[in-house]
């Protein structure tokens, strides 16, 4: 009993220090932080926080700050009319180019793109990233599949997807959509290392609907192996409410727009 207590209260310090940090990295979005400067803040060496912090949120702390960066950016240029270059230093940058390309490589669009995708999303024409739906059954490579657990009364759509980083962002490896919670497949996934995250759209309206990822409800994170078309890795999801430790979703557009109803035999189409 005594070495339980000594885990739990061990446990909650390490989840008490990567918040900490967590907190700082937004507050603090445009100043430069080290690995030093955030173990200082967590009150731990920069060995022990950076072997923590990746224990916590599953990613390595500057890359989650790089994350925490472009979200900003992605928030700022959807729901103001600042400059994209002011945006840049706002968020932390301090070259424009350097900014737009790395929006451009983790976001899929540069983000002049991006602010003009936002300004559309009322339209009822999905984004071209979003175009190309296949049927997975036809599709060349392994299948992914598992269980799909919902919150009690959840309403609404369920995006699963692969991806090659431990952020979800960018454009998928493949991915489907559930009406429901229960079993799901992901056909065509090719050979290699992905991991697999999930995302709850609830409450939506006839029609297109666009959605809010920051509050969205999370699932997964985990890696999943494809390999000789068998499938090694947990593919059990259970959706949640999103926590302060999830790294923020970076995908390749500002909203989904996706039709409010999926019927059962639609449910295996995958986004090419």
């Amino acid at each position: 009993m005594g070495n339980s207590v000594v885990r739990n209260s061990t446990l909650q310090s390490h989840y008490e220090s990567v918040e900490r940090v967590i907190l700082a990295m937004r507050s603090q979005i445009d100043q430069p932080l080290t690995l030093r400067q955030m173990a200082k803040i967590g009150c731990v060496s920069p060995y022990h926080f950076n072997r923590t912090f990746r224990q916590v949120t599953g990613v390595p702390p500057s890359q989650f700050l790089y994350a925490l960066r472009l979200d900003a950016a992605k928030q700022l240029l959807a729901q103001t009319q600042k400059k994209v270059i002011d945006i840049c230093y706002e968020v932390g940058y301090n070259s424009l180019g350097t900014f737009t390309r790395r929006f451009a490589d983790v976001l899929g669009v540069p983000p002049s793109r991006f602010r003009k995708l936002v300004h559309a999303r009322s339209q009822p024409t999905p984004a071209p990233e979003l175009t190309g739906m296949a049927d997975q059954e036809t599709a060349a490579g392994a299948c992914v599949s598992g269980f799909m657990t919902v919150p009690s009364g959840f309403r609404g759509l369920v995006a699963v997807g692969l991806f090659t980083t431990p952020i979800p962002q960018g454009t998928p490896v493949a991915c489907t959509l559930l009406s429901h919670g229960g079993p799901y497949a992901i056909h065509g996934v090719p050979e290699g290392e992905f991991y697999l995250f999930a995302l709850g759209l609830a409450n939506l309206a006839e029609g297109v609907t666009t959605v809010d990822h920051g509050n969205s409800l999370r699932a997964g994170g985990r890696s999943v192996r494809v390999s000789g078309g068998t499938v090694d890795g947990v593919t059990a999801l259970d959706l949640r409410p999103p926590s302060p430790f999830d790294a923020p979703i970076l995908l390749a557009i500002p909203s989904l727009a996706i039709p409010s109803i999926v019927e059962p035999d639609e449910e295996s189409k995958v986004l090419a």
